[in-house]
């Protein structure tokens, strides 16, 4: 068997297979709010989209990995059709069309991060090498951040057309880094499991039920805040640059807590790691919610090396602890189905009715009026309230996870 983890190899797919990310977040909400005029409100549905089609099709990518196709092919596979799918959305004229082309570029790219994971773990022992290999993606975002903001501010005035093209080349690049990383041969059941009974594994797992619980909530609060954050940031003057950097930060602290996630693993255990990022989250929001400048929000950033760097390690691995070899890349896939996919959407659609010409903008502002020491805060500002308390929510339920923690013992067959 190949020790996947060492081949040199998958460091580059890992900086790769992120940095179109540094593309999505924040450019992609720039161009559609700026270039193409769109409401935050009707960001929040596009944005909702990812979410959507990780609820109707993940679970399914990740059966079809474990016990269909080879996981590689479908990396492949969906590497193409997503990058030619997202260097479509340039030429499409309606708010609408771009909606249906959204929708289907997601259903291509969001399993991509969860199958390359599940590629990685049907390596025995390749669980202690995920956190060093996770961080090569987090510079792969930050390269492509940054570059992106460059170009956009010195070189383009602004315009952001140039990131479709962008897209695909990158989708491109890690197509061809990829076909020659080895795949270790899982041995199937004579009987193969259908998909009901392969969900069915995890979800009968109490521990298991509860972390996808407390995983609901904790993207619920983290998911629109950070998606938004370069909107609010452009609200109070920031240029290009200094948006990217807010996240390029972010991305950068990130490294470090992921070369150090497999002792910090080991020392605290995951249940611990997820009680203190949700904490954390609940400050960082408050902290935004309270900003009056970009460069404050730039250097609250910092904080995100916790509340997704430290929370995705530690996710990852305790999803990873409860599933066997044979069923690798549905662990990933069902995390996925609720951090991306249900908690996406919920965050999208209540998130956005929170913010500006949302439903819910202007109680949520007659209330934080009579309660707070509170003058005239922009309504996107208070989504981040909104989320600090729903992150306080998760935190509590995290807690309830590190108390049964060895009370029900759950090793995977």
């Amino acid at each position: 068997m190949h020790e996947l983890p060492r081949h040199k190899l998958l460091r580059l797919v890992f900086f790769l297979m992120q940095a179109p990310i540094g593309i999505l977040l924040p450019s992609f909400v720039l161009y559609l709010r700026f270039d193409r005029q769109f409401s935050e409100s009707q960001i929040s549905l596009i944005t909702a989209l990812g979410g959507l089609t990780i609820v109707l099709f993940q679970q399914a990518w990740g059966y079809f990995a474990d016990v269909v196709f080879r996981k590689k092919q479908l990396i492949l596979a969906n590497l193409a059709i997503s990058g030619l799918l997202f260097w479509s959305i340039a030429f499409v004229p309606s708010y609408w069309a771009i909606v249906c082309v959204v929708f289907a570029f997601n259903v291509f790219s969001t399993p991509l991060v969860q199958l390359l994971h599940g590629l990685l773990f049907s390596h025995r022992g390749s669980e202690r090498w995920f956190g060093p290999l996770r961080a090569y993606g987090s510079l792969g975002f930050v390269v492509t951040n940054l570059a992106v903001a460059y170009v956009a501010d010195r070189l383009t005035d602004g315009n952001l057309r140039f990131i479709f093209p962008l897209y695909a080349a990158l989708c491109a690049a890690t197509f061809v880094c990829v076909m020659p990383v080895p795949e270790a041969k899982v041995v199937r059941a004579s009987d193969r499991p259908s998909f009901w009974a392969v969900q069915w594994y995890f979800l009968r797992r109490p521990p298991v039920a509860i972390f996808l619980g407390f995983v609901f909530l904790y993207q619920c609060a983290h998911s629109l805040s950070y998606t938004l954050q370069s909107i609010l940031m452009k609200n109070m003057g920031a240029d290009h640059t200094l948006i990217a950097s807010s996240y390029s930060l972010a991305a950068v602290l990130e490294v470090p807590v992921f070369f150090a996630a497999h002792r910090l693993l080991k020392k605290f255990g995951a249940e611990r790691l997820l009680a203190f990022a949700a904490v954390v989250q609940s400050i960082r929001w408050i902290l935004v919610w309270k900003a009056t400048s970009p460069t404050e929000i730039v250097a609250i950033s910092a904080l995100h090396a916790i509340t997704f760097g430290l929370f995705y390690a530690a996710a990852v691995s305790y999803i990873n602890s409860h599933a066997p070899y044979k069923f690798k890349a549905s662990a990933q896939t069902l995390f996925a189905f609720v951090y991306f996919g249900w908690a996406g959407i919920v965050s999208n659609l209540v998130g956005g009715q929170v913010t500006r010409g949302g439903i819910f903008e202007q109680p949520l502002t007659n209330f934080l009026r009579r309660v707070l020491p509170f003058s005239g805060q922009d309504p996107l500002a208070n989504l981040y309230l909104f989320s600090a308390g729903v992150a306080a929510v998760a935190a509590l339920l995290a807690f309830v996870l590190c108390f049964t923690r060895g009370q029900m013992p759950d090793q995977p067959e």
